[in-house]
């Protein structure tokens, strides 16, 4: 029931407070914040984070205000806590996507494909990621949770970042004089950010309908990576087919729970 909010990867789970050696009172209470992050996030998915409260989520709970209340500081810690949830479940699809098999700019393509299934399975958690970061969640949330989350933003960076950098070291990929490393994988996450939250956020208008039979999400990676002239470029490649293989082979089951839902 609780799967997205602690993976299995032993280096991950470190700052995972439901993963840690505890003592059986310890247990206890990583177990009851574990449940309410989970009531938390059916609150939010039923009636949106404006309308998410910590008297929606002590109502929904077998808790009191006050045992609620030392575990989050307020709803915007709560928020915080469901973001560090999300980064979780993120990591350990990009982890999964590495293991896929290909070109440099293939095992790209895949931490691409990794993001955008990781989404389509988790949209309350995706959209998480972006409430976390407005200013009036930043201001009241917790120092510790927002510590864990940095950590974990940090962790997702250097991925990334590895990933970008064995293009370089084989050749594939060609750093200019005024775009480094940090600047790529900026790119990278902006185009593949930037098109889920457009498509997921503004379907109903009209520049995003008319494209929705086609894969937008391809479409706009092969623009940057052409751009960047990260080898083999797409018109010597059949990207599509590959963006396929990597659904087939590393998020088949993903992909097959949603079509049935």
């Amino acid at each position: 029931m609780f799967k997205f909010l602690c993976q299995s990867d032993v280096e991950q789970t470190k700052g995972c407070v439901f993963k840690r050696g505890f003592t059986p009172k310890q247990q206890q209470i990583a177990d009851r914040e574990h449940e309410l992050l989970h009531i938390a996030k059916q609150l939010v998915e039923q009636d949106g984070f404006n309308n998410f409260t910590m008297d929606k989520l002590t109502a929904a709970s077998p808790y009191s205000k006050g045992t609620i209340y030392n575990h989050f500081s307020s709803k915007e810690d709560v928020i915080t806590a469901l973001c560090t949830s999300a980064l979780r479940h993120e990591m350990s699809f990009l982890k999964r996507a590495l293991a896929f098999e290909g070109t440099t700019r293939e095992r790209v393509l895949a931490l691409h494909v990794a993001y955008v299934t990781s989404a389509k399975v988790e949209p309350v958690l995706l959209n998480c990621l972006m409430t976390a970061k407005t200013p009036w969640v930043m201001q009241k949330a917790s120092k510790e949770r927002l510590q864990v989350q940095e950590e974990l933003e940090q962790q997702c960076t250097q991925l990334i970042d590895a990933a970008m950098n064995v293009a370089v070291q084989s050749g594939d990929l060609k750093l200019s004089s005024n775009s480094g490393l940090d600047c790529v994988s900026f790119a990278n996450w902006a185009v593949t950010f930037g098109s889920i939250a457009l498509l997921s956020s503004a379907n109903s208008c009209h520049s995003i309908a008319r494209v929705k039979d086609h894969n937008v999400f391809l479409f706009s990676i092969n623009c940057v990576l052409d751009g960047l002239n990260w080898q083999p470029l797409s018109h010597a490649w059949d990207y599509q087919r590959t963006w396929q293989r990597i659904e087939q082979e590393i998020f088949s089951a993903e992909l097959d729970a949603l079509d049935k839902l």
